[in-house]
């Protein structure tokens, strides 16, 4: 049956070093330590192994034998193959793992999350993804139900108990295919929207949005069409039944359908649309702060300027 070892990895330590300095009074310099602290690790090594592995003079310092020099060669790889792992354990330690729940807003979390999360994932080949679409309340719901880590969703309606992170100001625009009249344009207003037929993203926080801005400046719209996807949408103004109102611009000019579309400012003063990140943990896993980090990171960059138009 094994013993446990009476050598300690700090004795040990203090053996090789003698041996490789020559002296007593080197190695407790080199390691920092008392030289009676030296003299008594050698003492317990060979007492430990029952042998005289050194000659101590006072003129010479310390001479090694044969056998001594080997035993250090032995210590020396312990103490290598201990260093290894503590660099493991700590580059471990330094990596993200485990699962993510992440729960998003359709319309606008593709225009960027991928940018975000492919190289976290990349980087850290323990990352589990799960990815969810939501709406405003379904995704508030799972997160205090504690159903998902961290939730990407638009508006200002935010419930006690999550934690939110202001990401970016979302001002509406008008898209238009290639060549409409209302590209001429730097910028147009609400009523000249009005004069043509709109496609709708029929969405739970997009729809009322819309509504609600051309109610506020007294015109009825024209919507000749609704989609939930906003693709669909993006799809149904390049091939020229519509212009629509859309809040986050894609960083492509191209619908699925390969037409080109264009996107014009509003000049009416309409309040955005707030990206929001959020969660519902008091301490959040390292796993999320890591990706809320990130997340600010890109909202400050040149490309998330982009997926605005103003």
């Amino acid at each position: 049956m094994p013993t446990s070892p009476r050598l300690s990895l700090k004795t040990l330590r203090a053996f090789v070093t003698t041996v490789e300095e020559g002296s007593i009074t080197g190695a407790a310099a080199r390691l920092n330590i008392a030289p009676s602290a030296i003299a008594s690790a050698l003492d317990q090594v060979e007492a430990e192994l029952g042998a005289a592995l050194m000659v101590r003079t006072r003129s010479r310092g310390i001479a090694t034998k044969a056998e001594g020099v080997e035993i250090a060669d032995r210590f020396r790889a312990v103490l290598e193959e201990y260093d290894t792992a503590l660099d493991a354990g700590r580059a471990l330690s330094q990596s993200l793992t485990g699962t993510l729940r992440l729960g998003y807003y359709a319309p606008v979390a593709p225009a960027f999350l991928p940018a975000v999360l492919g190289p976290m994932m990349t980087q850290n080949q323990g990352l589990v993804l799960e990815l969810h679409e939501h709406d405003n309340d379904s995704a508030q719901d799972a997160l205090l139900s504690g159903r998902l880590d961290v939730a990407l969703f638009a508006g200002r309606d935010v419930r006690r108990g999550i934690t939110r992170q202001h990401l970016l100001d979302l001002p509406p625009y008008i898209l238009a295919p290639e060549g409409h009249d209302i590209t001429r344009h730097s910028c147009a207003a609400l009523a000249q929207i009005a004069q043509h037929p709109l496609i709708q993203l029929d969405r739970p926080l997009a729809r009322p949005y819309v509504d609600q801005m051309f109610q506020a400046a007294g015109l009825s719209p024209n919507i000749t069409a609704r989609a939930n996807s906003t693709e669909m949408v993006r799809s149904l103004v390049g091939a020229g039944a519509g212009l629509a109102v859309l809040a986050m611009r894609p960083l492509t000019a191209q619908s699925y359908g390969g037409d080109p579309v264009c996107c014009v400012p509003i000049s009416d003063k309409i309040a955005p649309l707030r990206l929001l990140a959020g969660h519902a943990t008091r301490h959040p896993r390292k796993l999320v702060t890591a990706f809320l980090e990130r997340l600010d990171l890109y909202m400050r960059s040149e490309k998330a300027a982009a997926l605005t138009v103003t």
